[in-house]
């Protein structure tokens, strides 16, 4: 999810009212050169039906490299490391993206560095 320092506890109750998180722990990261921006993980069951809250997208996580990302701009960015082709073969230097979060943008990727700000129980 999508959040900023004033409303981050709000969007932690807003979480847990909604989806009863299989793990209840949630990971409030901090965006490094804006600190007012947050984004917080946590994992629910997709196979029930859920409504989804806004500002939340589906995430992944190369564990590794506390690396975040979209499908979506995992396959941009394979595109543009690999010259301009898709190759689902194509191995991702997960190191260059250690502790970012990766979205699509308007034209390119977006790569954001993050820290972890709190673990919330």
């Amino acid at each position: 999810m999508f959040s900023n320092v004033i409303s981050y506890k709000n969007d932690l109750d807003s979480i847990n009212k909604l989806y009863a998180p299989i793990i209840t722990k949630f990971f409030v990261f901090e965006n490094i050169n804006n600190k007012k921006e947050l984004y917080i993980t946590y994992s629910i069951d997709t196979a029930k039906k859920f409504q989804k809250l806004n500002s939340t997208i589906s995430i992944h996580r190369k564990k590794e490299t506390n690396t975040l990302f979209t499908l979506n701009s995992m396959n941009k960015l394979i595109t543009e490391d690999n010259g301009g082709v898709f190759d689902k073969d194509f191995q991702v230097n997960w190191e260059l993206y250690r502790d970012c979060i990766i979205l699509t943008g308007d034209i390119s990727i977006r790569v954001i560095s993050i820290n972890l700000l709190e673990i919330v129980n």
